[in-house]
């Protein structure tokens, strides 16, 4: 079945979240940060991104609701501060 607008306008500010992410996040890209990487961060980028100011979370229930809420509360899958 088709995507619906409002999917695809997720998938755009998913994109744009990533690329924000490797240009001021990610240590690897910021280590060697000069004029010509940021051109190579760009080239890798996908080729539709889109960044909003500001912009509303999803409505409550969708999947994009339940994306969220788990990167936002990630599960500690293996307790390294365990003892036993």
């Amino acid at each position: 079945e088709p995507y619906t607008d409002q999917q695809k306008r997720w998938q755009l500010l998913r994109r744009g979240r990533y690329l924000e992410f490797n240009l001021l996040s990610d240590r690897g890209v910021k280590f060697g940060l000069s004029p010509d990487a940021i051109d190579r961060v760009m080239v890798s980028a996908p080729p539709l991104v889109a960044w909003e100011y500001g912009s509303p979370d999803p409505p409550p229930g969708s999947d994009e609701a339940r994306l969220l809420d788990v990167l936002r509360h990630p599960r500690d899958w293996i307790d390294l501060d365990d003892d036993t």
